[in-house]
């Protein structure tokens, strides 16, 4: 997939994955997987309304990381601009 096509992918899904699941997303359509600077580059070409400082915490998360950031936590970090509302 070349750029514009990840892009598009990750703004269709916008309102129907969580933050976590977009991620996942993201990771599952590039051939190094997700990693801290692939979410601050992609998300922030798909979702421009986040904050780059947002986007630059978001590499506490666990999954791209050495940082203590729970699934949870990323989810709730970033769900002021994209993703669905989960259910606690």
């Amino acid at each position: 997939m070349n750029d514009e096509e990840v892009l598009n992918a990750l703004r269709v899904k916008e309102k129907l994955l969580t933050p976590v699941e977009l991620a996942e997303l993201l990771g599952s359509m590039l051939e190094g997987g997700v990693s801290h600077s692939a979410i601050v580059s992609y998300f922030k070409r798909a979702f421009p309304s986040i904050p780059l400082r947002v986007l630059l915490e978001s590499g506490l998360w666990w999954r791209v990381g050495k940082g203590r950031l729970s699934d949870q936590g990323f989810n709730e970090l970033l769900r002021p601009w994209v993703g669905r509302v989960v259910d606690t």
